[in-house]
């Protein structure tokens, strides 16, 4: 197997979970003291906020594509 593969099969069994399975493997994650170090790393990460304009195509309006540079810059600042 390859690291792509067990990836994409953790990120199913991931999506599978009913959340109280999910908070049990979190807390099997984040004590194991051979995975800690990397569940630090990935805290340490600045991800939330990353990708704060998804979804903005919901609205309806069509001129979406054509202000793209406008909606990813006021993700930006507001990310600031």
């Amino acid at each position: 197997m390859t690291a792509a593969e067990d990836y994409d099969h953790l990120r199913h069994v991931l999506d599978a979970l009913p959340p109280a399975k999910l908070r049990h493997l979190r807390v099997i994650v984040d004590t194991d003291p051979e995975i800690a170090p990397y569940v630090e790393e990935a805290a340490a990460e600045p991800s939330a906020g990353r990708f704060s304009f998804a979804g903005i195509g919901d609205s309806g309006r069509s001129d979406l594509s054509e202000r793209h540079r406008e909606l990813v810059q006021d993700g930006i600042e507001l990310d600031r």
